[in-house]
């Protein structure tokens, strides 16, 4: 009798298995597109299923009605009523923050199957496995349309192109906060050192994107998404060490929501690093605190950040045979007549030719001989914020965001050289000049012996400097208020708005950093000296340390704007239409012109006022459960920013400017499934009117241009898939094409640092010319490979091609106008991560990681300026910077989880 009670209940719990049905998908958060590894799927009291590692779940039920219940920490509960039948069922779920709606309401995140934008999202996983020491753009040469190079090679030095656009038409922002700069757009990296070791999430939108802001990014959006008390407790201490005494040590520490509501993060960060390139060392620390605290309709959120930091610069472009011989020889440059004529070449990769030795006290042998640098930048920019979010309902959300900037510093330069035999600054030569020791010429070996066998001049006069360390300083204020809302009108509209207004001071100025062994200096300079009565006119004046010198002006940016976002949106559809509208006032103020003669009140430019509006609109249609296409378009007039309506650092404004204009649009495709996402997409964007500027060689001198209007058109096609056909192994492969040119002839102001006119303005023809800058061409491929639990290895392949040197406008006239500039060769980077992750008992994890960037230690140029030091339009005139070569980094991390 037992036995057939035995078999039976064996052959019914076999039928029952037989005729159950498979439910399967992904739990994710619907802002950050993270999986939640940990949620609870039931069905039942008790029964049900738990999300693994990549949020992921599977449940086995027989036919018949059930109602899923979703149910993660910090997010809102899901419950779905499903029908279950015979086939299998993939059901994937959105998950909604109950904590904060900071990154729903402010941070303009796209989410898939809804935003109708191109955009790549990085994870925090991803900027720990590849980033290594270099800075944050570096790791988005794997995001279709972008390019990021690291300059002269210092650290901080980076800058970044998205579909051809540098980073002045890039908005970037710290959950939602505006990062760039308010006079002329740019960001400046070496100000968030450490900043990877709180971010929670990246993303990446292209072309016009998803922003809100009133004034709104051409070629894309960058924002970076901070941890906080949504994220799970955890504290994470790490070293590292890498190539050329690149140490950092940090922590950091998350911890989550704790009771009452509150939550704080802070991390602390410090790197030393004597750089690749020789003397381009650097000094860089990190802090962060964010202190959070929920209500139960209301958050509040006070943050601060900062990284003091100096580190010393390569800026001076020079030729490709002076750093390497033989990769100028293959690019066919003629070498002949170099060794005649002096012609420094093969200096190497690694050489600087911003700094040299320098011995003060040169009548005593045992003093020391120090280390200078012609080029150091050191600055500290702080920010911090207070945040309000309010939810009175489930239709209503409102935030207010006060945010303020205190930046202070500046950068250092020779106001006259010379160079050693072997490239190197001839500190000793300008130091002796100073102070009237005058070798018949300069010394010509790396640190000359001493004494010099000269004769002394024994003179207790004060000593004019023939060349002395001047520094360029910024000191600013910036405050910043933005104010947002979002309205549920029904189940399928949605309107959000608000205001975004911003007050910017900056004090530009340059100051004698160091006088080199001489008493003062005098400089050239309409002022109205404040120690005598009368008028200064063009004359010698006398200054000494500290004192400030050919230029003080302090300008005002005044910011103001309205934005409107109406969504629609449907199970299978939805659509967007947004309008901004903004206000910009510009005001400088000069305080070496002369004062009025009358009042004395100093001479200023007035407030000049521009305005600027934008409409733009999309849509996005679901063709199945994993398969989409969207549209966007748009149109922007958009005021020219600060830097160029004046020229350079004068009262000099452009008044016959106009508004840039900007017309886009967009196609693309996306698929989404858990083995296979690829994504393709199409623009077309035309920009009239769009500011240039940039910087040349001319003689021994470097001269800027300002023009201030072009045509441009950029077109092209992206595409990037993820395939992971196992737990264990994942592909990825990036293919971007573009086709950027100008198309217009124009008129460009040429000026010295100073802002002084070089020549009065030049007529040029770019009409054809390959926008320069970035390269139209890239594609790039990694596998990750995990054999074992918390084991991975990932190598990462990256190919750029077309990528052509910047024009100079004084080339492209006459016989040689629309003459195409130097394309630089073609390249490819292999970059290797690695790492392994041991769990401690169940809290603590202990961790090593590898990075070896450009493992095979290739050699390519990766930023160009054509007829930097020739007129020849090929490689022997090119000024160009060199990418650097093999650099590794190890790190170490204990956490607690």
């Amino acid at each position: 009798m037992m036995r057939i009670f035995l078999i039976t209940a064996l052959l019914s719990f076999v039928f029952e298995i037989h005729g159950q049905t498979s439910i399967s998908g992904v739990v994710k958060d619907r802002t950050t597109n993270e999986t939640l590894p940990g949620a609870a799927v039931t069905y039942a009291e008790g029964k049900g299923a738990i999300t693994d590692i990549d949020g992921i779940y599977k449940l086995e039920l027989a036919p018949g009605s059930y109602t899923l219940t979703v149910s993660y920490v910090g997010m809102e509960t899901i419950t779905l009523d499903i029908v279950v039948g015979e086939k299998a069922i993939i059901q994937d779920f959105e998950m909604n923050s109950i904590m904060m709606t900071e990154v729903n309401v402010v941070a303009d995140v796209a989410v898939g199957r809804r935003t109708p934008v191109a955009f790549t999202d990085i994870s925090s996983i991803k900027i720990k496995e590849e980033l290594g020491t270099r800075d944050i753009p570096l790791i988005l040469n794997s995001t279709p349309g972008v390019y990021a190079t690291q300059s002269g090679g210092g650290d901080g030095d980076a800058r970044i192109n998205i579909r051809g656009f540098n980073q002045n038409n890039v908005a970037v922002m710290i959950d939602g906060i505006p990062m760039n700069d308010m006079e002329n757009g740019w960001v400046y990296w070496s100000n968030w050192f450490g900043l990877d070791n709180v971010t929670s999430k990246m993303q990446v939108q292209r072309g016009l994107g998803a922003s809100k802001l009133a004034v709104p990014a051409v070629g894309g959006n960058i924002n970076i998404l901070t941890m906080g008390m949504e994220d799970k407790f955890s504290v994470k201490i790490n070293s590292e060490i890498g190539n050329n005494n690149n140490f950092r040590q940090g922590i950091g520490i998350n911890s989550g929501q704790l009771k009452g509501g509150w939550g704080v993060t802070a991390a602390f960060s410090y790197k030393t690093n004597d750089g690749w390139v020789n003397h381009l060392g650097s000094k860089q620390l990190f802090y962060y605190l964010k202190i959070q605290k929920q209500f139960e309709k209301h958050g509040f959120t006070a943050s601060i950040m900062g990284s003091p930091q100096e580190h010393e610069q390569r800026l001076a472009r020079k030729s490709l045979a002076f750093y390497d011989l033989d990769y100028a020889l293959k690019q066919g440059v003629d070498t002949t007549g170099y060794a005649a004529a002096g012609v420094i070449t093969d200096m190497g990769l690694r050489f600087n030719s911003e700094w040299g030795y320098l011995k003060r006290d040169r009548d005593n042998p045992d003093a020391p001989i120090s280390i200078e640098s012609a080029r150091t930048n050191y600055y500290h920019k702080p920010i911090a914020n207070f945040k309000h979010f309010w939810t009175p309902n489930h239709r209503w959300a409102i935030s207010n965001i006060l945010y303020a900037s205190f930046g202070n510093g500046g950068g250092t330069r020779l106001s006259n050289t010379s160079s050693t035999a072997d490239g190197l600054t001839n500190f000793q030569y300008i130091y002796d000049k100073n102070t009237k020791v005058i070798p018949a010429s300069p010394p010509t070996s790396f640190f000359p012996s001493y004494p010099y066998d000269l004769n002394y001049v024994d003179d207790t006069s004060q000593y004019k400097a023939w060349s002395y360390l001047q520094s360029s300083i910024n000191n600013h204020v910036w405050y910043g208020l933005l104010s947002t809302f979002k309205f549920k009108i029904n189940e399928e509209f949605e309107l959000s708005g608000g205001f975004d207004g911003r007050y910017y001071k900056t004090n530009r100025y340059q100051v004698v950093y160091d006088l080199l062994g001489a008493d003062y200096v005098t400089v050239e300079r309409k002022f109205q000296d404040q120690n005598i009565a009368s008028e200064a006119g063009e004359a010698n004046v006398v200054r000494r340390l500290n004192d400030r010198i050919n230029y003080d002006i302090t300008s005002y940016v005044k910011q103001s704007g309205l934005f409107f976002l109406l969504e629609y949106s449907k199970p299978r559809y939805t659509a967007f239409i947004n309008a901004t509208g903004s206000y910009h006032q510009y005001n400088r103020v000069d305080h070496f012109a002369l004062r009025d003669s009358t009042t004395g009140a100093e001479k200023e430019s007035g407030w000049k006022n521009y305005y600027g509006a934008t409409i733009k609109g999309g849509f996005k249609y679901n063709l199945t459960d994993h398969d989409n296409i969207y549209a966007n378009a748009g149109y922007l007039s958009r005021a020219q920013n600060m830097a160029n309506t004046f020229s350079s650092t004068t009262l000099n404004v452009f008044n016959d400017l106009k508004n840039e204009a900007i017309t886009s649009a967009e196609i693309g495709y996306t698929h989404s499934s858990k083995i296979f996402k690829p994504a393709i997409n199409a623009y077309y964007t035309i920009w009239e009117n769009r500011p240039n500027t940039g910087s040349k060689k001319d003689g021994t001198e470097t001269v800027f241009y300002n023009i201030p209007g072009m045509k441009a058109i950029h077109k092209g096609v992206e595409l990037d898939a993820e395939y992971n056909p196992i737990k264990q192994l994942s592909f990825e492969g990036v293919v971007s094409v573009g086709d950027w040119r100008w198309a217009s002839k124009n008129k460009a102001y040429i000026y010295n640092e100073i802002g002084n006119m070089v020549l009065d303005s030049v007529e040029f023809d770019a009409k054809g010319v390959r926008v320069g800058d970035a390269a139209q061409f890239q594609t790039s491929f990694s596998v990750r490979y995990s054999p074992i639990k918390g084991l991975y290895v990932k190598p990462r392949i990256t190919y750029f091609d077309n990528n052509y040197s910047q024009f100079d406008p004084e080339s492209l006239k006459g016989d040689y106008a629309g003459r195409q500039s130097w394309k630089m060769p073609a390249y490819y980077m292999l970059d290797i991560g690695a790492g392994y992750t041991h769990n401690i008992k169940k809290k603590y994890t202990l961790g090593i990681r590898l990075n070896v960037m450009n493992a095979l230690d290739a050699v390519f140029i990766t930023d160009a300026q054509n007829n930097d030091v020739g007129n020849d339009f090929n490689a022997a005139s090119a000024g160009v910077y060199y990418g650097q070569g093999l650099r590794w980094n190890v790190g170490i991390n204990l956490g607690f989880n």
